[in-house]
């Protein structure tokens, strides 16, 4: 899954480059107007009911903290397309378990522009990995096997529907702030880490 996810974010980038000196002279309202890329951080809150190994049940919930990336071409003045990628993990219950995902794949949002403002909205379909490591006891500080242990390591398809505003620091960068919210394509694992996350971040324009 993630080979795939990132195979095709790379032909996206390189069928985009390909295309845009011939839209760059184009009068089409779709023509290349450039692209953008930066960094972002974020955290937000997830809550899936709960973990149960053996005996013990833990509430599955907490802050999510993760960093990511996106990268943008800018199709007239309005629609743009790109590829993005996060990793976001969260510990929870009373002995350290964590649950972490790692997702990317291809975007497309609209954004209208108002002065220094840009909001935006739209969406990424691409796919991920899960992992979940469920702890039901301190571990011990030694090297033998652990007892009622549980880790899950799982691929999944996802759609990620997000909104978000930016504003125009100088005329090659903007802070972007964003939301958005993981949903798993087909039947939903139980430990599946999806949530509202917010994300603050820089944007380079060209």
């Amino acid at each position: 899954m993630r080979r795939i996810a990132i195979t095709l974010c790379i032909l996206t980038c390189l069928c985009l480059s390909a295309s845009a000196e011939s839209g760059r002279r184009s009068s089409s309202p779709f023509a290349y107007n450039g692209f953008m890329g930066g960094m972002m951080l974020h955290a937000g809150y997830v809550s899936q009911g709960n973990v149960t190994i053996g005996n013990q049940s833990q509430r599955l919930r907490g802050i999510p903290l993760g960093i990511g990336g996106a990268l943008k071409i800018r199709l007239g003045d309005h629609l743009r397309v790109g590829t993005e990628g996060y990793t976001s993990s969260v510990g929870y219950g009373d002995w350290g378990s964590a649950v972490s995902i790692g997702w990317g794949g291809l975007l497309v949002d609209l954004c209208v522009r108002f002065g220094e403002w840009t909001p935006y909205a739209g969406v990424t379909v691409g796919g991920g990995v899960v992992e979940n490591l469920t702890l039901t006891s301190t571990p011990a500080l030694d090297f033998e096997p652990e007892e009622q242990l549980s880790y899950r390591h799982y691929g999944v398809g996802v759609v990620t529907p997000f909104v978000g505003v930016e504003y125009t620091l100088t005329d090659r960068m903007a802070l972007t702030l964003k939301t958005d919210y993981i949903l798993p394509i087909g039947t939903t694992e139980s430990d599946f880490p999806g949530g509202v996350r917010c994300y603050l971040g820089f944007l380079f324009s060209h």
